[in-house]
């Protein structure tokens, strides 16, 4: 009887340890499986070094796994699109981009908390070729068409009260048909701005001289208006060209990173938004006059600028429309918090501003 109770009780230990087992068995061996990190290249925080990435944020990367006691499988994706569409699709558990944290993003993914935080900037060629062409393109300036366009309008004014008033007095020099004394009255008053006067025509009326008067001492300042303006805007144009900040880019076609934030950037200030696959790519269309400016991370463009347009192309404005990169998966992944909780605290510890300035270098 006590044989058969005991083998009762083994035959009952041996059903319910294959009960765990067949329960927990898939979770356990889903648990050891290592985890499939996307990588998109981002000069200065991402590159490829052979058949493995290398960069600042594959150190951060790298330390977090440890952290958290997971196994990584690294994955390449050539541009930023891919990542993105790898991850909405579930054929990565993470998106190491980094991907700039934006509401939309948020919609569709799940993102950790910040890991680094940055802006754009604007790259735009360097110019300092001369000669008769640039001239003529730098005196289309809105300054000086708009202190033209005044002149222009305060001469027609004074131009038919100068014939008003001559008209009778001098009517050899103004004659009294319309339009045709308003016109001579002009060229008086052009002559008069540019020459300090005009032979052919006299002013004989007392209203007609004080008019020509203010004309005779208002040219000179105008000439000397007109001269600084038109130096002013040479110079700075032959520096860096007619676009000096966000401001400036309405209007202009401008080189951007496929899927990346600065698409709604550029079109925000007005500016025409020209995908391309890569910010290499962007960079290269630029140097190439394909595009007038580019727009990006400013630590990517600094880095590719030195290495692809170093004395052709520079950085211009200031640091405009900042944003947090964060670390991207699958909308419900189960990691997220255990990656945010590891995450605070490498940040609270300085991990991740010594891994950064390791990497990256110290910034202001």
């Amino acid at each position: 009887m006590i044989d058969a109770e005991r083998m009762i009780r083994g035959w009952l230990v041996v059903a319910a340890i294959a009960a765990w087992m067949a329960a927990s068995g898939p979770d356990a061996a889903a648990a050891s499986k290592p985890l499939r990190v996307g990588v998109t290249p981002i000069a200065s925080i991402v590159d490829w070094k052979g058949e493995q990435p290398d960069g600042a944020m594959l150190a951060i990367w790298e330390e977090l796994a440890r952290r958290i006691g997971a196994e990584t499988e690294y994955v390449r994706f050539d541009t930023i699109a891919d990542l993105m569409a790898a991850a909405h699709d579930r054929t990565i558990d993470v998106a190491l981009g980094p991907l700039a944290i934006t509401e939309e993003r948020e919609r569709t993914l799940d993102l950790t908390h910040p890991v680094f935080h940055s802006g754009m900037r604007i790259a735009v060629r360097q110019k300092n070729d001369g000669g008769l062409l640039q001239a003529a393109r730098s005196m289309l300036s809105w300054q000086l068409l708009e202190l033209l366009a005044g002149v222009l309008a305060l001469a027609l004014v004074s131009g038919h009260l100068l014939w008003w008033f001559e008209r009778r007095h001098n009517p050899r020099s103004f004659p009294p048909e319309y339009p045709r004394g308003v016109v001579e009255a002009m060229w008086w008053i052009a002559s008069t701005i540019i020459t300090g006067g005009c032979d052919d025509k006299h002013v004989d009326g007392p209203l007609g001289r004080i008019l020509a008067f203010t004309w005779m001492v208002g040219g000179i300042g105008l000439i000397a208006a007109f001269t600084s303006v038109l130096t002013a805007t040479m110079t700075a144009e032959r520096v860096t060209g007619v676009i000096h900040g966000p401001r400036d880019l309405s209007g202009r076609l401008v080189g951007v990173q496929r899927a990346a934030v600065t698409i709604g950037c550029v079109r925000q200030r007005g500016g025409i938004p020209q995908e391309y696959a890569t910010l290499r790519d962007a960079i290269q269309a630029l140097d190439l006059g394909m595009v007038e400016a580019v727009v990006g991370e400013t630590e990517t463009l600094s880095y590719i600028i030195n290495e692809v347009g170093r004395g052709r192309l520079r950085i211009v404005g200031p640091l405009f429309d900042e944003f947090d990169f964060g670390i991207a998966m699958p909308n419900g992944s189960p990691i997220r918090e255990t990656l945010n909780t590891a995450i605070l605290r490498m940040r609270e510890e300085g991990a991740i501003a010594r891994i950064k300035d390791r990497w990256i270098g110290k910034h202001d």
